[in-house]
């Protein structure tokens, strides 16, 4: 039976988590959903890991979820419909709570609850032909559980307007609006993310883990004396177990 979900481990400290249903362009399910938390669970528990590589196989990232999924869903009690959304809720928060850099990188489309996904990794990367839709308004759905994550990455303004219209983002657009940070040609899509995730993978563990916590902690919390005092701690931190043992020190 085929693999929903691939982990690979390309090279030392990465691990590449790969949606694999290009035969229905990663159109994703219950099972996918539960599939994808399993993986991120046990990559989290993985401490060689510095960096986590989000991309799929096939011509599309994610065309949004699979219709014979919701098909049978109509037929569903509201039990079935509290479970899937309380398991799409834990992907987004397992994403957005994730320690390590995740590094998305977007071919194709990425429509619905995968624009949800894109706005919790720290970077994404996308072709210049890849597209995105918040098209749950097509089908009778509305994006309430990633709503929190378009506003911080989108902007209510934008948020809203792709929302309600659920018209189609280009490449451009995105990387406009913040959803996407670089946009290449299609055939260097995989080497430049290969080339952004080595250059992240060299820095240091401590310091990835800390910038990503506190650009997290502060992006969410009022910036009050708790808040400064705890970016303080941290700083502390940093320069007393990173900084001794760093090639600055030792040059020194």
């Amino acid at each position: 039976m085929k693999e929903t979900i691939i982990i690979e481990r390309p090279f030392t400290g990465v691990a590449k988590v790969i949606f694999n249903r290009p035969e229905s362009g990663n159109a994703y399910d219950h099972e996918f959903v539960c599939t994808l938390i399993t993986a991120l669970d046990e990559v989290a528990l993985d401490k060689t890991i510095k960096v986590l590589w989000l991309t799929a196989n096939g011509q599309h990232f994610s065309s949004g979820p699979d219709i014979r999924w919701l098909t049978q869903r109509q037929q569903s009690g509201r039990a079935e419909h509290q479970l899937d959304a309380e398991n799409m809720s834990r992907l987004f928060q397992t994403l957005y709570q994730f320690t390590i850099p995740i590094v998305a990188s977007v071919r194709g489309k990425a429509n619905a609850d995968a624009i949800g996904i894109l706005c919790c990794c720290d970077i994404v990367l996308a072709s210049e032909k890849s597209s995105f839709t918040l098209s749950e308004v097509h089908v009778g759905l509305a994006p309430v559980l990633q709503s929190p994550y378009l506003i911080k990455v989108l902007g209510e303004r934008a948020a809203r307007y792709y929302a309600m219209t659920g018209e189609t983002m280009d490449a451009y657009t995105a990387t406009r609006l913040g959803l996407v940070n670089k946009i290449t040609p299609e055939h260097e899509l995989d080497s430049y993310a290969d080339m952004i995730i080595r250059k992240i993978e060299k820095i240091d563990t401590t310091v990835l883990i800390q910038t990503k916590a506190m650009l997290t902690l502060s992006s969410n919390e009022l910036l009050d004396e708790s808040l400064v005092e705890t970016i303080i701690a941290s700083s502390i931190d940093i320069r007393t177990e990173v900084l001794k043992g760093s090639k600055l020190a030792q040059q020194s």
